[in-house]
Formats: structure tokens, sequence, C-alpha cells
């Protein structure tokens, strides 16, 4: 039988391919029905229609960067019953297609992850922005 903290990882590391992918549909799939997605200097996404449109207009831009890095660096990951709070960082890099410059960024990030009925974990609750903004 597969651990609550195994099945914990095992979404980072599909949270991680996806989004270094830009693979929307996949990250869809990590998300709650009823989650609440507080992104810094951007208006609250809440529930499944308004993410699934956010979703849909993220993939409709073809962005003039590659990512080359996308990575958690979890501090704390802390299972209560149906739910687990985790805390940390994202650390990510990109190229621009054009120009070839590289930048890098790292976020504070704080996610509460749900228990699904099935077993799985999915976030319920993230936030995340740059440090000392």
């Amino acid at each position: 039988m597969i651990s609550d903290r195994e099945l914990i990882d095992r979404l980072h590391e599909v949270d991680m391919q996806a989004s270094k992918a830009r693979d929307y549909r996949t990250l869809r799939t990590l998300l709650s029905d009823d989650v609440v997605v507080l992104p810094p200097g951007g208006r609250m996404i809440q529930g499944r229609d308004a993410i699934d449109q956010s979703f849909a207009k993220m993939g409709d831009v073809d962005l003039p960067s590659e990512v080359l890095e996308y990575r958690f660096d979890w501090r704390e990951v802390r299972i209560v019953g149906e739910y687990a709070y985790e805390w940390g960082y994202i650390h990510g890099s990109e190229r621009n297609r054009a120009t070839g410059e590289l930048t890098t960024s790292m976020y504070h990030v704080m996610r509460i992850l749900q228990k699904q009925a099935d077993g799985d974990w999915k976030v319920h609750r993230t936030i995340w922005n740059e440090p000392g903004k």
C-alpha cells in the first residue's frame, strides 16, 4: 500500500513536470474542484469553472520563452487527517526563444492539499509570491 506521503510526493513530481511542459490539462487534474488560487498580483481564482477558464486562456497564449527549470523545495509537508499543508520555494528558469536571454525566479509558496475520496491528494488552496515583494 502506498503511503499518503508517497502519494503527495507523486503529486509534486507530476506538478513539476507538467509545469515545466506548460501542460495545463495535467495541471488541472492536480487541483480540487473547489480550489482557491491566490497568484501574485493577480485576481483570486476560485472553483472548477474559474480555473478551467484560466487554464484555457493560458493554453491559448504562445509564450516567448522555454521553461528550463521548475522545481519545488519543500521545507515542510505535514499531513493532518484528510488535509496536508506544505510550504517552501518554487525555483525556475526560462530562456527567451528570440534573444536567448536566461531569467531565473524564486517564489515562496504555501499550499493546502486535500485527500480525495479515491485516496489521491489534490491541491486545494495555493498562494505564492516573490520574496521581498
